[in-house]
């Protein structure tokens, strides 16, 4: 098992986290109440959701706003599988890794949709976080979102209460931004495409080139369990125009590939991703 992940997908874990529950407000003042769920999450569906995934929520929140790592995996069952290759173990060691690199982040999740099948509960979760990030190379502001699919079981030893048991991830996204006045980008890609097929790329910088230089560069990965991408792993050019306007073929076989965007200016710089699903 690899204990390394992608910055895109670090990012995403984020998001992610937050679609199973779990804020990451790393110090709150010493008054404030813990976030409680009605507050963080916001039903959009026109049932109720059942007790048993409420509770299960808020328990994660709690156990988080603690940073009670072993209760937070509390609510993960032992055979978790994660659709992108990761098992409970990596996912516990996601959060561990986020906890120690993101201190200072706030959130928001929206239950989409949950239907009962058989004894388990499906739900679609959106959510979205933003904060910053410290890093040797200065402080970075953080925006990520997600949309998942959750799957829950009963757990045997307390049928009342949920076990997370499966996530399939429908889609993500991620921004990383620094500087005084980075580039202001609107990235453009398609959520899926078929393998085989080509599709086109486009970073458009808001702000005029004038005497300014803009450097830019595009960096492809697979959605996998390990890997890392660093910041200067890209390799960047100058551009003449206002941004990455690019045509790429979907590799042949179905999966997920994130593909991050980085372009840097005299004052800033800022790294868009994305994940780019391919399917028949």
């Amino acid at each position: 098992m690899s204990s390394r992940f992608t910055l895109s997908q670090l990012l995403g874990f984020l998001a992610l986290t937050l679609s199973w529950g779990i804020p990451f407000p790393a110090k709150l003042p010493a008054q404030a109440a813990p976030v409680r769920l009605e507050s963080g999450i916001q039903r959009q569906v026109s049932s109720p959701p059942p007790a048993s995934l409420v509770e299960w929520l808020q328990k994660q929140i709690d156990a988080a706003n603690r940073r009670d790592l072993p209760g937070v995996m509390a609510g993960y069952s032992p055979d978790f599988r994660h659709r992108d290759g990761l098992d409970r173990q990596e996912v516990e060691e996601a959060i561990r890794q986020l906890w120690e690199a993101h201190p200072q982040l706030t959130y928001s999740a929206q239950i989409v949709s949950w239907r009962q099948v058989g004894p388990e509960i499906v739900a679609e979760i959106a959510s979205q976080v933003q904060g910053s990030q410290a890093s040797a190379r200065g402080e970075f502001q953080v925006k990520a979102a997600a949309l998942v699919r959750n799957r829950y079981r009963p757990d045997v030893a307390n049928p009342g209460q949920l076990l997370l048991v499966d996530q399939e991830v429908l889609r993500e996204s991620s921004t990383l931004i620094s500087g005084s006045a980075p580039p202001t980008v609107t990235f453009k890609l398609p959520e899926a495409v078929k393998p085989g097929s080509t599709y086109s790329l486009q970073a458009i910088v808001a702000e005029p080139l004038t005497q300014s230089l803009l450097l830019g560069a595009v960096d492809e990965q697979p959605v996998a369990a390990g890997g890392y991408l660093d910041l200067t792993s890209f390799a960047l050019e100058p551009l003449q125009a206002g941004g990455l306007f690019l045509q790429a073929d979907a590799p042949p076989e179905p999966g997920a590939r994130w593909i991050s965007v980085m372009l840097v200016n005299q004052s800033g710089l800022v790294v868009e991703s994305r994940r780019l699903t391919v399917q028949p």
